[in-house]
């Protein structure tokens, strides 16, 4: 970099994050509706918060709501304010985490190693596709990695700072505190098993001291009034909800139905830090120093943790992904080596096998991408290419390039052509305007068997006035004494209502797989 060029180097890089953390985590953010059960769930929580003024006791419809700490909904409230009510203030705080994520990535690379390393962590960090996708998504997962990321930052500065360290460590109780806020006691429990095993592996146990744990005082004048609170007001109710039921049984049973095999984060894992989680191979075949042993320990204890838990789901191991980005930062400024070449091949052919699936065997998979498969094909197998071309004769840097120039592109023109496809079949945002036409904004309409996901989107769209029927005999249990009644069901199960004798229907609307009808008894 050019003498007159490099004093302002900071502030380009920061330029440079910023407008790749609008681009890929705030760009068109509420231009396709809420996706799945929980996203209408928060968002409607959130909302009821702003509306009700009562900050304390989440309420979903008018009843409490103990699954989940406030962090989130305190946030969308801040989204709303912002954006509006609406998809982009629900989001907001994952987009927001998912910024604070890369930026003190940036920080920590910067600190302890030079600007280079922090720039390509922030990068890396920034354009993983499952950190993407859960920086666009209304949920706990982001906010918990922000706060732990926050965490481990804040540790290694003191850790490594002679000087003033009890400053970093007052920051470091503070953000698990926030944790705490986040997502519960986990955010507490992964970093106590990840010092625990850095502690255990250095055998310095001298350092514990140096840690000031007592200062875990912090850690709990931030997260304890909101609970001490929130117990007042609800009493038994909240602690056996969130502590034994959302806390101790989530991890210990399959009760909210999230059973998976042992191995189901290795898959999500690979697409969590993908396209460059194959760099983990020149990353882990060489020493370590002491910060990188603790950056493997705050990746690791997660990724075990949670694989042992009975329940599973792929947000619970976001927080990898930064310490990940820290570990795989410096493989981009290495000279070619084979480990660095079998890497860049293995990610080609990842590109191949994702043409061919999605390409040539979509419709076999009951996957809808909403893009032609030829083109998809096209475009995967184009990739591979040049990835091979790199692995043969170009530097890492050449890699950093170009997996960041791809995601990026693939981010745009995904936002702007191909997620807003999605509101057609994934959400129930288009059945607003359309119910609109039929019935008033305070008459209930019924779902008949209706997914999760569909059932809460119209709830939340329709401020809970929906209700949900599972059988023909609720069906016309709920027509009696009405003339009509408007009613939604997937093409699969308004069939079998089609033979019902004292039942007469017409279907008025149809969005993607799902029919609007009235619903009558017949004489």
């Amino acid at each position: 970099m050019r003498p007159a060029l490099r004093r302002y180097s900071d502030h380009i890089i920061v330029v440079i994050l910023a407008l790749m953390c609008y681009v890929l985590f705030f760009y068109r953010l509420g231009d396709i509706g809420l996706i799945g059960p929980d996203e209408p769930r928060y968002a409607a929580i959130a909302r009821e918060m702003l509306m009700s003024g009562d900050y304390i006791t989440p309420r979903l419809y008018g009843t409490p709501w103990f699954e989940k700490p406030p962090l989130m909904y305190w946030l969308a409230c801040v989204g709303y304010k912002l954006f509006g009510i609406n998809e982009a203030g629900a989001r907001f705080p994952s987009a927001l985490g998912a910024t604070i994520c890369v930026f003190f990535v940036y920080w920590c690379g910067r600190r302890l190693r030079d600007a280079s390393i922090g720039f390509l962590a922030g990068v890396i960090l920034a354009t993983s596709i499952g950190f993407f996708a859960f920086a666009r998504a209304a949920s706990m997962d982001m906010l918990l990695s922000a706060c732990l990321t926050m965490a481990l930052v804040f540790f290694l500065f003191g850790y490594n700072d002679p000087a003033p360290r009890r400053f970093w460590f007052y920051a470091f109780y503070t953000a698990l505190g926030l944790g705490v806020l986040a997502k519960g006691p986990v955010a507490l429990l992964l970093p106590a098993l990840s010092l625990g095993g850095f502690l255990l592996l250095r055998r310095k146990w001298d350092d514990l001291r140096t840690w000031h744990p007592w200062e875990l005082w912090i850690t709990a004048a931030v997260a304890a009034p909101w609970f001490l609170l929130c117990t007042i007001a609800n009493g038994r109710d909240f602690i056996g909800v969130f502590f034994i039921n959302q806390n101790i049984e989530r991890f210990t049973t399959t009760i909210h139905g999230h059973g998976r095999p042992f191995y189901f984060f290795v898959p999500v894992l690979l697409l969590l830090t993908l396209p460059w989680t194959f760099l983990l191979i020149p990353a882990l075949r060489g020493g370590f120093t002491k910060n990188e042993h603790l950056l493997a320990w705050w990746a690791i204890v997660p990724f075990v943790f949670f694989s042992l838990s009975q329940s599973k789901l792929p947000g619970y191991i976001l927080p990898i992904a930064p310490p990940i980005a820290l570990l795989l930062a410096k493989e981009l400024l290495q000279p070619v080596s084979r480990a660095y070449k079998v890497a860049v091949f293995i990610e080609a052919g990842t590109m191949v096998f994702i043409g061919v699936a999605f390409g040539f065997y979509g419709s076999t998979l009951n996957m809808d991408p909403h893009v032609s498969g030829t083109l998809i094909a096209t475009i995967t197998f184009l990739m591979a290419g040049i990835l091979s071309v790199m692995a043969l004769w170009l530097r890492p840097m050449f890699l950093a390039f170009f997996n960041t120039a791809a995601i990026l592109g693939i981010v745009i023109t995904a936002t702007t052509m191909v997620f807003p496809r999605f509101d057609l079949t994934d959400t129930m945002r288009p059945w607003k305007p359309a119910l609109a036409e039929f019935v008033s904004d305070d008459q209930a309409v019924l779902m008949y068997k209706p997914p999760r996901w569909a059932e809460y989107g119209l709830q939340y769209y329709r401020f809970n006035r929906v209700r949900a029927v599972f059988s023909p005999e609720d069906l016309i249990h709920a027509t009696a004494g009405e003339q009509r009644v408007l009613c939604i069901a997937e093409d699969k199960t308004l069939e079998e209502l089609t033979h019902l004798a004292n039942l007469d229907l017409k279907v008025v609307h149809t969005i993607g797989n799902q029919r609007a009808f009235w619903a009558w008894q017949t004489k």
